[in-house]
């Protein structure tokens, strides 16, 4: 029993020991506890703080996203409006380059139709150029001629005349021919017609042109003129007629003439002409150019 009561009062002690040890492992580990938790509320206030900031920086981050997500609204809507007009863009595209095509086909038949028309002008004007030298050839040539018949006619005397018979009525030729003095002068540029004489003397060497008309007032006879160059005849006529009305003769000649040849008219031995204030009988002749 005292061995049982001593073993229990040594086991009692242990226990105490054992408690005593118990506690102040405890109260180390306490202590411990308390300085974990000290640390753990400082880390938990930095937690805190931390999450404070976190939440307000989750608020901020909020509002950019919603920001961002109308943002994105507007863009989507804007790519969406892009898309369509790009759409149309390529529609346009589509048809531009059709069009394209087309004026690229209608410029290729226009620059071949240019190069056509550019060799056709380039022949024209080959052509029109060598006629224009003809041309050029000739009017020289002509304006030479011109100027030369200008010289010529400058140097030409001028020369024409008409010429009335008589005012007195009848001229009657004797036993020998008449030469007729053609008196009324009408018209006697260059004065180669002698109203005194009656002959024309060629003041050039030349080509004339003479013409008369005479008249008579016949009853069965003859009527009858004749032309002389030189006193040599050219031309005789005759006329009967029985009525005793006016009746007429006229003709012309173009003679070539050299100067100092002289021209006139005449009736045979017999034979009459009739004349008065109305010119029935003239005489007339002009030079036609020079020789």
């Amino acid at each position: 029993m005292a061995e049982r009561l001593a073993t229990s009062q040594t086991w009692v002690e242990a226990l105490e020991s054992d408690l005593e040890n118990t506690k102040a492992s405890m109260k180390t580990e306490v202590e411990n506890l308390k300085k974990e938790h000290v640390a753990q509320e400082t880390t938990l206030t930095a937690v805190t703080t931390r999450l404070a900031a976190s939440e307000a920086e989750v608020t901020n981050l909020q509002k950019d996203t919603a920001a961002q997500s109308a943002d994105l609204k507007s863009v989507a809507e804007r790519l969406a409006a892009t898309e369509t007009d790009m759409e149309y863009v390529k529609e346009d595209t589509t048809t531009q380059h059709t069009d394209l095509t087309t004026m690229k086909t209608e410029v290729m038949s226009l620059t071949k139709e240019h190069e056509a028309t550019t060799s056709e002008l380039f022949d024209l004007k080959t052509a029109h150029k060598e006629e224009l030298e003809a041309v050029t050839t000739r009017l020289a040539a002509t304006e030479t001629e011109v100027e030369n018949l200008e010289k010529e006619i400058k140097v030409a005397p001028k020369v024409a005349f008409s010429a009335g018979l008589t005012d007195s009525g009848s001229i009657v030729a004797g036993n020998t021919d008449l030469n007729l003095v053609f008196t009324k002068t009408i018209t006697n540029v260059g004065q180669a017609y002698s109203s005194t004489t009656g002959f024309f003397t060629a003041p050039v060497r030349g080509v004339y042109y003479f013409r008369f008309t005479v008249m008579d007032l016949m009853a069965s006879h003859y009527m009858n003129i004749r032309m002389r160059k030189n006193g040599h005849e050219l031309m005789v006529l005759y006329e009967y007629d029985t009525d005793g009305k006016n009746t007429y003769l006229s003709s012309g000649l173009t003679l070539q003439l050299e100067e100092g040849d002289v021209m006139n008219l005449a009736i045979q031995a017999g034979y009459s002409l009739y004349d008065n204030g109305d010119n029935h009988s003239t005489f007339s002749g002009f030079l036609i150019f020079p020789l």
